[in-house]
């Protein structure tokens, strides 16, 4: 591949919400620019972007895609994301990785839940973005109403550069705003025309409205502006530039992915208007004093690994960005977070699946390299001599649980190590041993998500797993007290067994667990026994009385027993201790406790009622509501975890999809008894 320096590159992340056709449009550049000899597509799975068996399957991106072109001298590289909830950590990555983003919106469906989502990820980073506005030959498409939308959802900082020429069955190319002339696709040839006087006056329209929003911006052109001085279009450019790069101004453009018009336009636009990453400069920490440095791209070589895949075949293989310096083949280079040195033997560039070595590669640019031993998403490679640490992306908290086990016997020793292989390439899946319950638990995004990781195991592992509700680690607790004898006696010939104890029990601190004393007087249990019988007290309580939890916060006093001067053991007076519980506990009001967490629900303003009630049906109770910005809305709840059960999906229910939430333990509480007469009834079938 053509050696490209830091100028001659741009990377941009395709986002939007799902079916918006950010793929097809990825597909449309790559055969503009030869990439490819044709346009793949997603719905019969010929997309070159779309390969995975899952993507296949579903019609859909799942994994975010690296799409490497040329065009006019310069390399694209273009990171498809997809547009489906479940799957938004894999657009914060690629944020990570861009100095721009193409938010792709329908022209029939306007702003979705994920193109408000993209976009405020996008904002947070002060990432400069530029909208294309897709399916204009749709029926229904409508370019001004979905402009109109966007200038009052995102601000007046969006303008068109482009108009379309025609609409629904009769577009056929568009109208640029800035040199004014049209380029109509007749025939599958894009032809360059004077704008016709038919659309003069939509043209002088939208041409006013970008001089004026450029003018806003910058203050020489306002002023020429103002005077009614002839603004020149290298003067206009020149302004969108600087006002695209301060993400200040947003150009729409628009086409069809379908009939493949706008294309040439669009990657002109990119080339032209949108940020090289020459002059990025990147914030990390050295590793070796923890302060904060800065590196610009000619400084000595750096880079992030913004996303893993794990091959069955040759292991990992990390996507990098160079955020400083060059990168050879066959070099070594230094990962600051493991602290290890890493081996380079080749360099790729990708389109989708197809891969091409090359040898050297700048900073700014997107490479792959396979192989590495000691490297995972979010850490940092760079030289040895001059370390540098960037910080990891924050990733979407993994609001869905289920336990999972695998089908097969055969898979149960495998099941750990590709659960492990599994979270290398989606951090945003958690695993977690529950020691309480046994359960092997897998966290992730929402229930698609889960589902999608279930075909991972066996497309790339080889592992046939299931999921299943997680089992709730309820306890069990007093509320009365009381005070029983527990005699083992029992003869057989030869030494007997004898153990006699009298215990009390009665409710402890909250948060004490098993509190065992004892008050022997007179030597009626001798000291020798009494670690027995605390043993056996503890062992018992373990699996509980009710319903078989272990019981918590409980006192346990020893105060008299007896005992034979032969048949007397330990083994004994421990039987004997777990007879007294078997007897006494029944007698002191036992019951059963429940997890609560509490719940951190961030939602839109508009959803609170709904997400409120959804709440006091589930047995929870708000704790406090707070909105920290403008249509934003924060409730703090304790509910049960025998509640939350798929709550990640009533929750998108509830709020179109736009809900979020974070929770962690809180405490334990009384089981209502109808539920709790449930639960036992059910564990002692």
């Amino acid at each position: 591949m053509t050696e490209f320096n830091s100028t001659q590159l741009r990377n941009l992340a395709l986002v939007g919400h799902g079916k918006s056709g950010k793929t097809s449009i990825a597909e449309n550049c790559l055969f503009k620019c030869g990439t490819t000899n044709r346009v793949g597509k997603t719905d019969d799975g010929t997309s070159i972007l779309d390969y995975e068996p899952e993507e296949v399957k579903r019609k859909m991106t799942i994994d975010s895609s690296l799409a490497s072109c040329e065009w006019q001298g310069y390399k694209i590289n273009f990171i498809d994301t997809p547009g489906y909830p479940d799957f938004t950590g894999e657009v914060k990555s690629a944020f990570t990785a861009c100095e721009s983003a193409i938010v792709v919106v329908s022209a029939t469906s306007g702003i979705e839940i994920e193109t408000d989502r993209a976009w405020k990820y996008a904002e947070e980073l002060s990432l400069p973005r530029a909208i294309f506005i897709n399916k204009m030959d749709r029926e229904h498409a409508d370019f001004y109403k979905v402009v109109e939308e966007l200038r009052a959802h995102f601000g007046k900082g969006i303008v068109p550069i482009q108009i379309p020429i025609g609409s629904e069955a009769s577009f056929q190319g568009v109208a640029d705003l800035i040199t004014m002339n049209t380029k109509v696709l007749i025939k599958n040839k894009d032809l360059i025309y004077e704008i016709p006087e038919y659309m003069k006056d939509e043209v002088d329209t939208a041409r006013h409205m970008l001089m004026e929003t450029c003018a806003e911006f910058n203050d020489e052109l306002l002023e020429k502006y103002l005077e009614g001085e002839e603004i020149t279009e290298t003067e206009v450019a020149a302004a969108l530039i600087e006002g695209i790069v301060n993400a200040k101004i947003f150009p729409v453009l628009c086409g069809s992915a379908t009939k493949g018009i706008g294309f040439r336009q669009l990657m002109n636009s990119i080339i032209e208007y949108m940020p090289t990453p020459y002059f990025r400069a990147s914030m990390g920490i050295n590793p070796k004093n923890n302060e904060l440095i800065e590196r610009r791209t000619e400084d000595a070589f750096s880079g992030y690994v913004f996303k893993t895949v794990v091959d069955q075949f040759i292991g990992r293989v990390s996507y990098l960005k160079i955020l400083s310096g060059t990168l050879i083949e066959n070099s070594s280079v230094y990962n600051s977070v493991s602290e290890k040195t890493e081996r380079i033997s080749s360099l790729y560039s990708a389109c989708g699946k197809n891969q091409q070595a090359q040898k050297i590669a700048h900073a700014g640019d997107i490479v792959i390299i396979t192989k590495l031993q000691a490297t995972k998403t979010g850490d940092t490679l760079c030289n040895e001599e001059e370390p540098i640490k960037y910080e990891p992306v924050t990733h979407p908290a993994s609001m869905f649980t289920m336990a999972i086990k695998a089908d097969k016997k055969a898979d149960e020793d495998k099941i750990g190590n590709a659960l492990t292989r599994l979270v290398d390439e989606d951090p945003t899946l958690t695993i977690y041993k529950n020691t309480e319950t046994g359960d092997l638990t897998i966290s992730g995004v929402g229930e698609l998500h889960l589902d999608v990781a279930i075909e991972k195991l066996l497309n790339k592992f080889g592992v046939t797993a299931k999921l299943y509700q997680p089992a709730i680690a309820y306890r069990e607790t007093l509320r009365g007290t009381s005070k029983v004898e527990g005699k083992h006696k029992k003869q057989s010939g030869g030494h007997g067994q004898y153990g006699d104890v009298w215990l009390e029990f009665s409710p402890g601190e909250l948060g004490s667990g098993v509190t065992f004393t004892e008050t022997i007087v007179g030597g009626a249990v001798p000291r020798q026994y009494i670690p027995a019988v605390e043993k056996g007290v503890r062992e018992t309580l373990q699996t509980g009385i009710l319903a078989g939890y272990p019981m918590v916060d409980i006192k346990v006093n020893l105060f008299d027993g007896s005992y034979h001067t032969v048949d007397s053991s330990e083994m004994a007076f421990k039987t004997a201790a777990a007879l007294a519980i078997k007897k006494g506990i029944p007698e002191a009001k036992p019951v059963l406790l429940e997890p609560y967490y509490t719940l951190k629900i961030t939602i839109p303003e508009y959803y609170m009622g709904d997400v409120i009630s959804g709440i006091n049906t589930k047995r929870g109770r708000i704790i406090n509501t707070e909105s920290p910005s403008h249509d934003v809305s924060i409730i703090e709840a304790q509910v049960p975890l025998a509640e939350l059960y798929k709550y990640a999906t009533d929750l998108r229910s509830a709020t179109q999809g736009r809900g979020s939430y974070t929770m962690e333990f809180s405490h334990y509480e009384e089981v209502p008894a109808k539920i709790s007469e449930q639960i036992i009834a059910e564990n002692n079938k």
